[in-house]
């Protein structure tokens, strides 16, 4: 082994209460996954420490170095950046820093979505299996398609490193959205009170109409059903019978995303690359609109002796099937024992752990 993968390679005859920090501070010191927003110097920073509840706010950083010798001298369990951009970022009241806009944040929860299952632990922790973060994953791109067909956006679709997806709509006519304006692209992209009639006029003589079918090509809505229809091999005209197969595809598309976060001008947003500290996973641009729950979302590789602290069943986790008993001690591939241990399933006890 040479000298530089000895330097990403850390061991832990016994897990101590600063052993996760430790592993942190390694990985911000010799990353490249670090992606930093455009104009920087013009964003807020904020970081959750290790030893504190709080966060640390009214940060500003004007180049990647400036923000990696940070990260290192101050490892945080959560690291954020203002979607907002600003004339004094570092100023401690919204008013001094000067307001220049924001962009759109949409996010979503995969436990908010119907098709998810969340697996309580024991009364230990929850888990979130793969399949749910695959259902939250096509919502994020359905998201993205329409940020940038309705309102001609560029996007950026990143998974957060726990249970959700979030999505960053950019054009320069946006950033000076207020409140209302952004609430109601928040009801826009989640079908909150949109209505059949919205789409399709309909006559009150109803046995003298037939009504244009949605198609795929449509705008907004229409389009969204159309793709739906168009796979199910509806015809070029549908009638009156077909409006309450049409309500179920609207119920069916809509997408409980938190209306706060997209309404808020101000929120944060988790800094592609860093570490989410509530599952020493990364958080990760979504490229190409492929998306597969692995060991790869996280850069630490190793096996790590754990002491189960709950019984698990059979449930998929980044690719692996995983299962144990209550007191088993077992050895796991380091991304699983991180995340089971950052979810109080488990106990790290030692292990040895390298950096990609």
């Amino acid at each position: 082994m040479s000298h530089q993968e000895q330097s990403r390679v850390l061991e832990f005859k016994k897990w101590t209460q600063n052993s996760l920090k430790t592993l942190y501070q390694l990985y911000y010191k010799v990353t490249s996954n670090i992606k930093l927003p455009r104009d920087i110097a013009k964003r807020e920073f904020a970081f959750q420490p290790f030893d504190i509840d709080s966060y640390i706010r009214h940060l500003s950083f004007y180049s990647f170095n400036d923000l990696r010798e940070y990260l290192v001298l101050n490892p945080p369990r959560h690291a954020y950046y203002s979607i907002a951009l600003y004339e004094l970022p570092e100023a401690k009241s919204m008013e001094e820093k000067g307001w220049l806009g924001s962009e759109i944040l949409v996010d979503i929860d995969v436990d908010h979505l119907e098709e998810c299952r969340i697996v309580k632990v024991d009364n230990v922790g929850e888990l979130v299996g793969d399949e749910c973060l695959l259902e939250g994953f096509k919502q994020a791109l359905r998201i993205k398609k329409m940020l940038e067909r309705d309102f001609d956006m560029n996007t950026t679709v990143y998974f957060s490193g726990s249970r959700g997806f979030h999505i960053i709509g950019y054009n320069e006519s946006y950033l000076t959205l207020g409140r209302d304006e952004r609430e109601e692209i928040a009801k826009y992209i989640s079908g909150l009170e949109l209505n059949i009639s919205y789409l399709i006029p309909i006559s009150r003589d109803r046995s003298k109409i037939s009504i244009a079918t949605p198609l795929p090509e449509d705008p907004g809505w229409r389009g969204l059903i159309g793709e739906i229809l168009r796979s199910r091999g509806a015809s070029s005209s549908i009638d009156y019978s077909t409006i309450s197969k049409m309500e179920d595809i609207i119920s069916k598309l809509k997408i409980p995303i938190d209306m706060q976060v997209t309404r808020d001008p101000s929120r944060l947003a988790r800094l592609i690359g860093s570490l989410n500290g509530k599952s020493s996973l990364m958080v990760v641009e979504v490229e190409e609109d492929q998306f597969t729950p692995s060991i790869a979302l996280s850069p630490f590789n190793g096996e790590l002796t754990v002491k189960a602290k709950a019984s698990l069943d059979d449930i998929k986790i980044l690719g692996l099937k995983i299962s144990f008993k209550k007191g088993e001690t077992l050895n796991l591939e380091a991304p699983i024992a991180l995340l089971l241990a950052s979810k109080g399933i488990v106990d790290v006890l030692s292990g040895v752990v390298k950096i990609s």
